[in-house]
């Protein structure tokens, strides 16, 4: 089948100057861009409309559910083409079988994987995993990373904020990524130690002699806030050394995981942590309770308003939450600075997420592109639409190795977008974060059209992209 983008503005993923073209799509792949094209099957208006190409999520967990959910339309409706899983540590074990599932009932995008240090860790040390592991151990989990690479993935993803990766050592970390080849981290502390994280992960690529991406970069308490400027130096010294060091960010302030990860230990039962945890991120009110299995009626309240109503202090609530809950306290922390996220979005190695699932509870899953795309190019001038889109694409395509995706060109796979630039915009909240962005009608993915004029077609002509 092949199909006609006629009459669109170009947004062709290089980051240079939006241009008026038309693309021919044949089969899977981009056969010709350029001007009077014809000869398709099926021809797609695109006048008003830029056509970009398809959005590359380098933090997902679409990964989640994926299965039971082919059609992916909170990523699609994005304009996700391609979202990479894997991450924080944890990956659908093993990598092999995972792939096969999902080639015998494909989904709607493309799905790559990382192997997570934590999947494989825990596979070698069971329950016994608060400890650092021991040479035999790491030998055993380095044959478990070897395996994963062999199978497709892109390199090792770590959760050192979690467990089981707090306790790992960094040691441990850089032996494995070395056979990994590539290492992306949500580091051991995003609050008041994030420059301390990032320098460990700089440590780890350095050591391991890989390239290594920071995993959703925040900045995400007081004492940090204003430090981008101290973090892009660090990424700078790094490759002035010859260490390429990048990051991802999602478009928003507030971020969504468990309570605990306020705390850099797992010391839940000493007050004072609490009280200056909660102090540095602005205070009980900017924490709203997404998921307490004990008390469902807390969820989409603040801990301050739960305190209020249970007549207690927020760090005795806190803790007696947690306690509760063994830990698993759903939040979602409003922690960081629009400067700071103005800051990231801009920086020319730094490109895009969500973080996001199929069906989560923070905005991010269903809002981020459009979010980008219309309060911060549009809206904010943060950047130009033309960054954006590299930033978006052939940025993220070329850093994971996906060379035949991330731009609209002759003989590249087929993975487009087509959006107003004039109205696009998320649409989605806390209390609703699933609504649908408005603005973007179109997504092909492989050449096949999986979103047309605003509806869902129903097909599924995702690909297992596999680390070469």
């Amino acid at each position: 089948m092949s199909y006609l983008i006629r009459g669109g503005l170009l947004a062709d993923g290089t980051g240079g100057k939006l241009r008026r073209a038309d693309v021919l799509v044949e089969g899977d792949s981009i056969k010709a861009v350029g001007a009077g094209l014809g000869g398709a099957d099926s021809v797609i208006e695109a006048s008003g409309k830029v056509v970009a190409p398809g959005f590359i999520d380098t933090h997902s967990h679409a990964d989640g559910g994926l299965l039971t959910n082919l059609d992916a339309e909170t990523q699609l409706r994005q304009g996700i083409t391609t979202a990479i899983v894997g991450q924080d540590g944890g990956h659908n074990f093993p990598l092999t079988e995972w792939f096969e599932k999902l080639q015998q009932t494909p989904p709607a995008l493309n799905i790559a994987s990382f192997i997570g240090h934590g999947t494989v860790r825990g596979k070698v040390m069971g329950d016994d995993y608060k400890r650092a592991a021991r040479p035999d151990e790491i030998r055993q989990i380095r044959a478990l990373v070897a395996q994963e690479v062999r199978a497709g993935g892109l390199g090792l993803s770590s959760g050192l904020e979690y467990d089981p990766g707090i306790y790992a050592k960094t040691e441990e970390v850089i032996a494995l990524a070395e056979l990994a080849g590539f290492y992306i981290s949500h580091v051991r502390d995003e609050e008041e130690g994030a420059l301390e994280s990032f320098e460990e992960l700089i440590q780890i690529a350095t050591e391991a002699h890989v390239p290594a991406q920071i995993s959703h970069i925040k900045l995400g308490s007081s004492p940090v806030w204003g430090k981008t400027q101290q973090v892009f130096a660090r990424m700078d010294a790094a490759k002035r050394r010859g260490v390429s060091i990048t990051a991802d960010v999602y478009p928003y302030t507030y971020w969504q995981s468990s309570i605990i990860v306020l705390l850099t230990t797992r010391e839940w039962d000493k007050p004072a942590l609490w009280e200056k945890a909660l102090a540095e991120v602005g205070g009980a009110k900017n924490i709203l309770i997404t998921g307490y299995a004990p008390q469902p009626a807390f969820v989409g309240k603040t801990l301050a308003q739960v305190a209020l109503e249970q007549k207690k202090d927020p760090v005795t609530l806190t803790m007696e939450m947690v306690k509760a809950a063994n830990g698993a306290v759903g939040v979602v922390v409003t922690a960081m600075q629009e400067r700071d996220l103005h800051a990231f979005l801009h920086h020319p190695e730094i490109m895009f997420c969500t973080d996001g699932g199929l069906r989560g509870s923070h905005p991010r899953g269903a809002g981020s592109y459009p979010r980008i795309l219309g309060k911060y190019v549009r809206e904010e001038r943060v950047l130009s639409l033309e960054e954006a889109i590299r930033k978006a694409s052939a940025l993220p395509a070329q850093r994971f190795g996906f060379a035949d995706r991330g731009q609209v060109a002759p003989g590249k796979k087929a993975d487009l977008v087509l959006f107003d630039p004039k109205t696009i915009h998320d649409t989605a909240t806390t209390k609703d974060p699933q609504s649908k962005p408005v603005g973007l009608t179109d997504v092909l993915v492989n050449g096949v059209p999986v979103l047309r004029n605003s509806q869902l077609t129903g097909a599924h002509p995702g690909r297992i992209l596999r680390r070469l």
